[in-house]
């Protein structure tokens, strides 16, 4: 085992302000693992912090890593030196009842890498439960495996909609989240799979990447009411794309109110819209709809345990390609470069190597 001598770490320090500081490298529990991070991609809520003004403290971002165990705690006995491994980034209490019914994505007291007030991961080493580590295969690349976490997230998703091979499904938004969902369903053999966004590029990298059809969202004109406008469009869309009475699946990606009332508009009776997006407090849905048609609403956040191996399992097995996503990677001394990337909306999924 080679001697530590650095921990270089990117670090909030403003809006918008990063720096690369030296951070002590926590101690090892019994139960811990010391990992040298290889591989960290960069997230929306990274950038959200990165922004804000409202941070509590000189926070370490990140939270999509991936390394090699350089330490094992004395009662360790399933992880051992020299393991390459993905981190689990929630520190989940594993006590409170959501803990004990298996969910410990919505854990009562759940602390988060990289979010306010948990430093992160975007550093050279980083101290992490055992149980936090997820083995993975030598046929996964670094720079893939700097994108397990989300590819993770899409797999919680798949549980939640229940994605099957004769499904048809709508994706809203054409970014990382929705590409990745995308990547899923066509894994699990899902049947139809139509994009909607609003940028032509990403929409043209959908298709690309297999969406069966990628469609640029139209705009509401004034005057036009906005479920009138979500139902017309909702009618000519199934239409088009020869869905029978609705697609059996929607996921809101983009967070965005219109997106959300079409994502509802779109499924047949008894379908399930997913919402992933993360977009205003409050937003406005037709609810009658539900009663109506008897149709399902869902959140999804994080993931529970198993998606991280789901994950990993479909990468080694080539049923899922992470690599066209990986548009840029960074050294972690040029973090501050990443984030301004990431903010431009240029790049699909940017990914940070920690060792540079």
């Amino acid at each position: 085992m080679t001697e530590i001598t650095t921990n270089r770490a990117c670090v909030w320090v403003g809006p918008r302000k990063l720096e690369v500081q030296e951070r002590p490298i926590k101690p090892l529990g019994d139960n811990d693992v010391l990992v040298k991070v290889i591989s960290t991609g960069i997230c929306g809520s990274d950038c959200h912090n990165w922004e804000s003004a409202s941070v509590s403290k000189q926070l370490v971002l990140g939270h999509e890593s991936s390394g090699v165990i350089e330490q094992v705690g004395p009662a360790v006995k399933d992880r051992v030196v020299g393991q390459r491994v993905a981190v689990e980034p929630g520190f989940a209490c594993m006590e409170c009842e959501f803990c004990l019914r298996g969910d410990p994505n919505v854990c009562a007291d759940l602390k988060y890498c990289g979010l306010d007030p948990t430093d992160g991961t975007l550093c050279q080493f980083a101290t992490v439960r055992a149980s936090m580590t997820v083995p993975i295969p030598d046929n996964v690349s670094w720079e893939e495996a700097g994108a397990i976490q989300p590819l993770a997230i899409a797999v919680q998703l798949g549980r939640r909609a229940a994605l099957n091979s004769h499904q048809t499904l709508a994706i809203f938004g054409c970014g990382p989240l929705g590409l990745l969902i995308l990547a899923v369903a066509k894994a699990y053999g899902v049947r139809k799979v139509v994009m909607f966004d609003i940028e032509q590029t990403r929409v043209d990298f959908a298709v690309k990447y297999g969406a069966d059809a990628g469609i640029v969202s139209p705009k509401r004109d004034e005057g036009v009411e906005a479920l009138a406008f979500a139902q017309d469009y909702a009618k000519q869309i199934i239409k088009e794309h020869d869905v029978g009475n609705g697609f059996d699946v929607t996921v809101e990606a983009s967070g965005a109110e219109a997106c959300s009332q079409m994502a509802i508009c779109m499924l047949k009776n008894g379908g399930t819209c997913i919402q992933a997006g993360l977009g205003k407090p409050l937003t406005s849905v037709p609810l009658f709809l539900l009663t109506a048609r008897e149709l399902n609403i869902k959140g999804t956040v994080r993931y529970t345990p198993g998606c991280f191996a789901d994950a990993i399992d479909l990468l080694s097995r080539k049923k899922i390609d992470l690599k066209p996503l990986i548009t840029s990677t960074y050294p972690l001394t040029k973090c501050a470069e990443a984030f301004e990337a990431q903010h431009a909306r240029k790049d699909i999924k940017i990914v940070i190597m920690n060792q540079e």
